[in-house]
């Protein structure tokens, strides 16, 4: 198992790299690379500096911060189907960068904070439906809370768009997730967010391994699992409400990845983490390339894309389940 978990790690690298390359050479717009490195002032430079290299690095972060977000409440939900769009993370964050943007049309340096705020009402409300019709560990009480929350938050955002016409012209884009629109400063400080909150989701692995043994084996070790949750939780909204602001409501990295991560590297946190980190980029780059050249020189927005790699998945588990 352990080889097995190193070469699917370096294989993820690997695709990695040759994504992310694919991801700067293909476009609409064919490009001089000699041009462009000796040149940045060009037309070849501005395509590759000013716009595919931020949405590239847009597209390698959103992959990274849903996918361990996903890990992050799967492990702290104890809910393999678990993840931000689902129990109405990204809807959350989604709301409050909308009512933001309506309200606070220039005011883009606060976009991460409202929409971290927003995943964690979202959160915090799915948590308070699901101790009313189950326990907070049950997983069809989450499940159900995250579901009803998702579309009420969805109607708001849709209320909103409707009522403000600048917000309606970017919704729909919004609303799917891509990243058509991307450019270097909305990136840097949703960006750095997420590196702090890897770098702190690592650090807590030992302590996610503890929690999925039971609340009454953690209690037993002297751990307050309750705490440990909330901590996590916290980290899992930090992530994808960060990633939300720049990608919109992309769906299903943060429930396919952690699974794929599962099944090639174990249950362990550390390394379903590890994987996870490489596998979301991969999906997102790739779903980005698609939504680029599919009908190029016209684009779709990459959530399709990841929709149509996401929902037979899902629907998979759904069934998975039930059998057993």
């Amino acid at each position: 198992m352990n080889n097995r978990y190193h070469l699917s790690l370096l294989l993820l690298i690997v695709f990695d790299i040759i994504a992310f390359t694919l991801s700067m050479l293909m476009g609409s717009v064919p490009v001089d690379f000699i041009e462009a490195f000796n040149d940045s002032g060009s037309i070849s430079g501005v395509i590759l500096f000013s716009i595919r290299f931020p949405r590239t690095i847009a597209c390698f972060f959103a992959g990274i911060a849903f996918a361990i977000s996903g890990t992050l409440l799967q492990a702290a939900t104890g809910n393999d189907l678990a993840s931000p769009n689902i129990i109405g993370l990204n809807s959350g964050a989604g709301l409050a960068v909308l009512l933001s943007l309506s309200v606070f049309p220039f005011c883009f340096g606060i976009l991460p904070v409202v929409a971290f705020l927003g995943g964690m009402l979202a959160l915090v409300i799915v948590f308070l439906i699901s101790s009313f019709i189950g326990r907070v560990s049950s997983s069809h009480s989450i499940i159900l809370a995250g579901i009803a929350v998702n579309a009420l938050f969805n109607a708001f955002i849709s209320v909103i768009s409707s009522l403000d016409p600048d917000v309606l012209s970017t919704y729909s884009s919004f609303s799917v997730g891509g990243f058509a629109s991307v450019n270097a400063s909305m990136l840097c400080l949703p960006c750095f967010l997420i590196a702090i909150a890897v770098i702190a989701s690592f650090f807590l692995s030992g302590l996610m391994d503890i929690i999925m043994l039971g609340d009454e084996i953690a209690s037993s070790m002297g751990y307050r699992p309750m705490i440990i949750r909330i901590i996590v939780v916290a980290i899992a909204a930090l992530l994808a409400a960060s990633a939300v602001t720049f990608s919109g409501l992309l769906g299903f990295v943060g429930l396919v990845t952690p699974h794929i991560a599962r099944m090639l590297g174990g249950g362990e946190s550390r390394k379903t983490l590890s994987l996870s980190l490489f596998a979301g980029p991969f999906l997102v780059l790739l779903s980005d390339i698609l939504a680029r050249t599919v009908i190029s020189p016209g684009e779709l927005p990459a959530g399709i894309f990841m929709a149509i790699i996401g929902v037979p998945f899902f629907i998979a588990l759904l069934i998975r389940r039930a059998r057993s």
